[in-house]
């Protein structure tokens, strides 16, 4: 019996572990990708506290995003850029695994973001200090 409990009280705590890593890892990360039709460019995408943008290789900004970070969920609220879905929130549950950042759609009414997050795996990269 104490065996039992033991091992439930350790996959608790590992799992409780888990959760808590998964949902910090994303704060103040940058992530690439190759994003095909309509961009055709390598994306960065850079989550910070409270707010993500994407770059793509020249710097240029091309979406900004409240963001929210729930456990293993994000919600994301686009409010400028050249591919933003103003006044839209996408729901989004994510992953990491092994320096991957992978999102699967929960809801998200902006087919442009929910496509491209939901079908595009992210490399985590170092994060570039300011000068």
């Amino acid at each position: 019996m104490m065996k039992h409990l033991t091992l439930l009280l350790m996959l608790f705590l590992a799992g409780t572990a888990l959760s808590r890593l998964q949902a910090q890892s994303l704060t103040n990360t940058n992530w690439k990708a190759y994003v095909g039709d309509p961009v055709l460019d390598t994306l960065t995408l850079h989550i910070k506290a409270d707010s993500s943008f994407v770059t793509t290789t020249n710097g240029s900004v091309v979406v900004s995003s409240l963001c929210k970070v729930v456990k293993d969920t994000i919600w994301l609220s686009d409010f400028d850029g050249q591919y933003a879905c103003p006044n839209m929130t996408g729901k989004y549950v994510y992953t990491v695994a092994a320096d991957v950042l992978s999102f699967v759609l929960v809801d998200d009414p902006c087919d442009g973001r929910a496509g491209t997050l939901s079908t595009t795996k992210w490399k985590k990269t170092p994060a570039v200090m300011a000068k």
